[in-house]
């Protein structure tokens, strides 16, 4: 018989994808425990002594935490390797030691860690994840270009930056590719993978379908009646990333929700 699902310990849920599937969680009658990644009223962040007990008050856990601002990591690659790495490290540990399965949402990123502190810094806390599976249960969900309602300045989303700055800058030529999804699928594939069925399992999450950069910018462009300027590129970055789903479509029978165009069109109109 399979155990009973009560509390579910979501680390980070103050954040972009947190706050959404916060909700989802609770709409499906969840016990969920929050616990925010920093939390200054009451220090309930991942290396305060509150996180040892919330992890072993929990049936599972799902760490969400994470820098993922690629820009910011430049500027101060230490509080990516923190925060990433050194508390997945931690989290890690506690459930090892507590025996509770770990979702622990990655990045495709992960494959190109010699890019940014970011790439880095979350391909080390993957690693380390990985360390533990024969230990305890875990799943890796490596997500790739999540978007949606309440992206933010560090959401890691080209986007944000689409959606809100008065310019739709593009760096480059604007040919790299990236695959997109929206928060709402991310957020059912991660509570689906709480099912012992996705245990021990590394899932790509994305829609395996890549669009250029240039084609993103068009939307928005169209949508909020801008035109786009090119610059030239600061930094090298992912020419081409796209997710290969074939383990998400054996494990996930729902069909995704994610409509690039209607998506961009209904995030520009809810900001006007």
């Amino acid at each position: 018989m399979a155990t009973k699902i009560e509390h579910i310990l979501l680390i980070g849920c103050e954040g972009f994808i947190g706050t959404s599937l916060k909700e989802i969680l609770l709409n499906y009658n969840y016990g969920v425990i929050h616990h925010d990644i920093r939390d200054e009223v009451n220090a309930h962040d991942i290396f305060s002594e509150f996180l040892e007990r919330d992890i072993n008050n929990a049936d599972i856990v799902i760490h969400l935490a994470a820098e993922t601002s690629v820009e910011g990591s430049f500027k101060n690659p230490a509080q990516h390797y923190i925060t990433n790495t050194m508390g997945t490290a931690r989290v890690a540990y506690l459930c090892q030691k507590y025996h509770k399965k770990l979702i622990f949402p990655s990045t495709g990123a992960w494959y190109f860690p010699e890019l940014s502190p970011y790439a880095k810094s979350k391909y080390l806390a993957e690693e380390i994840v990985k360390g533990i599976m024969d230990k305890t249960p875990v799943t890796i969900l490596r997500l790739f270009n999540v978007f949606g309602p309440n992206m933010n300045p560090n959401s890691g989303s080209i986007m944000y930056n689409f959606l809100t700055d008065k310019e739709i800058v593009v760096y480059g030529s604007g040919e790299q590719t990236r695959d997109f999804i929206h928060v709402r699928d991310v957020c059912e594939i991660i509570k689906a993978a709480i099912s012992p069925k996705w245990n021990s399992k590394i899932v790509e999450v994305g829609m395996g379908q890549e669009y250029t950069i240039n084609y993103v910018a068009e939307l928005f462009a169209h949508f909020r009646k801008k035109k786009i300027v090119y610059h030239e590129a600061t930094k090298r970055e992912i020419k081409w990333s796209i997710a290969n789903t074939q383990m998400l479509k054996t494990l996930y029978k729902k069909k995704l929700t994610t409509d690039l165009e209607k998506d961009i069109e209904e995030l520009v109109n809810a900001t006007i």
